[in-house]
C-alpha cells in the first residue's frame, strides 16, 4: 500500500506504521481540499492494483478517477458525506454533484460508506446502491488501554479542527450550552482540543458569554495528548449540527477510553451510542438540550461512568482495525 495525500501539516516523513507515504505540495485550499498539482502525474506514473479515493474532497477523487479509467484499474471510493455548502458554496456544491459526482461514483467498482443509513438518507447514493458496501471507521486498540488514568467528571472534552470548513461541529452551540450550564454546575470546565484559524472567534465567543475562566483551548494535540485528554475527561460532547459530519469518529475514541458522550443524531457514531447505552443523543442545534444533558452526566456520575464502560467494551469489540481491514480487503 502507498497512501498518497497533501503535505498538511507538513513532514519529512515517508514511512508511518509501515506505510509507505508521497506527501504532494499543495498550492490552495478549496472547500477544505488541497489542490496539488503533482497529484495527476504521480498518480498516472505509479503502478498499482487498486485505487482508493475519499468524498468529500473533490479534487482528488475526481482525477483518482481520471487515473483509473487511463489505467484500466478499478476504484474504490469512500463516502463519508455529501458535498454541500452554504450561500455560494451551496451552488457550486450542487453543481459539482449534479456533474461530476456521478462521474467518480459511476467509475467507482465499491462504494464503501461508514454507516448505513447514509445509503437510504444520501440523495446521490441511493442510485448506486449495489456498489455500496457499509464498512466503519476503527478505533486503534493499542490507545485505549485504561490503567494509570482517572476521569475527573466535572471535565468536558471537545475535539475539531476549529476553522470555518468544521463550523458543523456545533462548537459554538457547546460553548452557549456551558453558559447555561454553569449557572447550575459552577465547578464544570470545558476542554477544547484542536488548531485552526477560527480560535481567536471561539475565544472571543467564549469571553463573550462569560465562561473565559472555564474554558481551555488546547490548541493542536499531538497523539498522546489527545489520548490523555479522551481518558482524563468525564464527559466527550460532538454536538454536531448537519450531514457534514458522516460518521463522528471522536466520538469512539473517546468511548474506547471508558468517556460517555454526548452527541446528535446527525453523527453516524449516534446509533451505537444509543444501541449500547454509552451516552446520550440530543437533538441538533438545541443548547438547552444539551447543557441539560450534560448536568444529567454530572449530576449521576456513577450512571455516567457505566455509560462509558459499557461504550469502551462495545467499542473494543465492533471496531477492531484488523476486522475492519479484513472488511476493505474484502472490498477489494
Amino acid at each position: 500500500m502507498t497512501v498518497v495525500c497533501a503535505d498538511e501539516p507538513h513532514s519529512d516523513s515517508v514511512d508511518v506504521a509501515g506505510i509507505r507515504v508521497v506527501r504532494l505540495p499543495y498550492v490552495a485550499k478549496v472547500a477544505n481540499t488541497n489542490i496539488t498539482p503533482r497529484l495527476f502525474p504521480t498518480l498516472l506514473k505509479s503502478e498499482f492494483d487498486v485505487i482508493h479515493t475519499h468524498i468529500p474532497t473533490p479534487w482528488s477523487a475526481d482525477i483518482a478517477a481520471l487515473v483509473s479509467l487511463l489505467k484500466r484499474k478499478p476504484l474504490c471510493v469512500t463516502y463519508h458525506n455529501d458535498i454541500v455548502g452554504q450561500g455560494l458554496n451551496n451552488i457550486v456544491a450542487r453543481a459539482y454533484n449534479t456533474i461530476f459526482l456521478p462521474m467518480v461514483l459511476g467509475r467507482a467498482k465499491k462504494i464503501i460508506v461508514t454507516q448505513p443509513k447514509y445509503v437510504d438518507t444520501s440523495a446521490y447514493l441511493k442510485r448506486y446502491r449495489k456498489k455500496v458496501v457499509v464498512i466503519p471507521l476503527g478505533v486503534s486498540q493499542s490507545h485505549t488501554e485504561t490503567d494509570n488514568f482517572q476521569h475527573d467528571p466535572f471535565t468536558i472534552f471537545f475535539m475539531s479542527v476549529l476553522d470555518k470548513y468544521h463550523d458543523y461541529k456545533g462548537l459554538d452551540v457547546l460553548l452557549r450550552a456551558m453558559s447555561e450550564l454553569k449557572v447550575s454546575h459552577p465547578h464544570a470546565k470545558l476542554l477544547i482540543g484542536g488548531g485552526g484559524d477560527s480560535i481567536d472567534k471561539y475565544r472571543a465567543l467564549a469571553h463573550e458569554l462569560g465562561i473565559s475562566h472555564s474554558t481551555e483551548f488546547l490548541g493542536r494535540l499531538s497523539d498522546q495528548d489527545l489520548w490523555s485528554s479522551y481518558k482524563r475527561s468525564g464527559i466527550f460532547v460532538l454536538p454536531s449540527l448537519n450531514k457534514l459530519e458522516g460518521f463522528g469518529i471522536v466520538a469512539l475514541e473517546a468511548l474506547s477510553c471508558g468517556t460517555p458522550v454526548i452527541t446528535t443524531p446527525v453523527a453516524g457514531s449516534s446509533e451505537f451510542i444509543q444501541r449500547h447505552d454509552a451516552g446520550i443523543v440530543v437533538p441538533a442545534n438545541d443548547v438547552s438540550a444539551l447543557s441539560a444533558s450534560i448536568g444529567r452526566l454530572l449530576d449521576n456520575p456513577d450512571d455516567a461512568s457505566a455509560m462509558g464502560e459499557r461504550g469502551s467494551s462495545a467499542v473494543r469489540a465492533e471496531f477492531d482495525w484488523d476486522s475492519i481491514a479484513n472488511q476493505v480487503i474484502n472490498a477489494y
